[in-house]
């Protein structure tokens, strides 16, 4: 695709904003089944590789705005999958702060001492030294909301993606069997998933691997 400048157009005639969300590509953590939350870890040769079928999958797309979180492993995903483009950093789409958590496997959370009263209700109640799910809905969703209409991709992480979809659509919370975070859904490195806000409604276009 053309490593020239972001696409100066817009969708403002309609009133659409066509929002394109990127799960960052993989981690050495990712690989261990560790959370890495705020931790800035790079991009593995498996997340490079991701981040370039990427520019593959959005060739000849253009979009008004690219972002990302400022964490390098969603920076980078950006910057392989889209070479060359404007990109706006925002920490506001950075991943869930697992606190206590960060760099643990599962079972190593399950064996924390915070871990049972952190999961009776992980909406409210933050991870310990960390922060809680509805923190993370409230930043996403300011971020989302002050987006003008036209086309946006925006670079981040799982658990922040799928927080701003359950706050958006009031997605029912449900308890999964060894895991942390109560959402059926699952989302892969290089993931992608589109929404419409149309005159102030949000949608679900589709969701897509890479």
């Amino acid at each position: 695709m053309s490593s020239g400048p972001v696409a100066d157009h817009r969708d403002s005639a309609t009133g659409t904003l066509h929002l394109t969300l990127v799960r960052h590509g993989t981690t050495a953590w990712n690989e261990d089944g560790r959370w890495q939350g705020l931790t800035d870890n790079p991009l593995g040769p498996q997340g490079e590789a991701q981040a370039r079928a990427l520019r593959e999958k959005l060739a000849g797309q253009t979009f008004d705005a690219v972002w990302s979180s400022d964490l390098q492993r969603a920076v980078q995903t950006a910057e392989l999958a889209l070479p060359g483009q404007p990109l706006r950093l925002d920490p506001r789409l950075r991943e869930y702060h697992f606190g206590d958590f960060e760099g643990f496997t599962v079972p190593q959370m399950q064996g924390h001492a915070g871990f049972v009263h952190w999961q009776a209700d992980p909406w409210p109640h933050p991870a310990p030294g960390g922060e809680s799910l509805r923190g993370v809905a409230r930043r996403m969703r300011a971020w989302a909301d002050e987006l003008p209409d036209g086309r946006v991709i925006a670079f981040s992480h799982s658990v922040a993606i799928r927080t701003l979809m359950v706050d958006l659509f009031a997605t029912p919370l449900e308890t999964q069997e060894n895991y942390p975070i109560p959402y059926r859904e699952r989302l892969k490195n290089g993931q992608l998933v589109t929404l419409r806000r149309e005159k102030g409604e949000w949608t679900r276009e589709a969701v897509g691997d890479s």
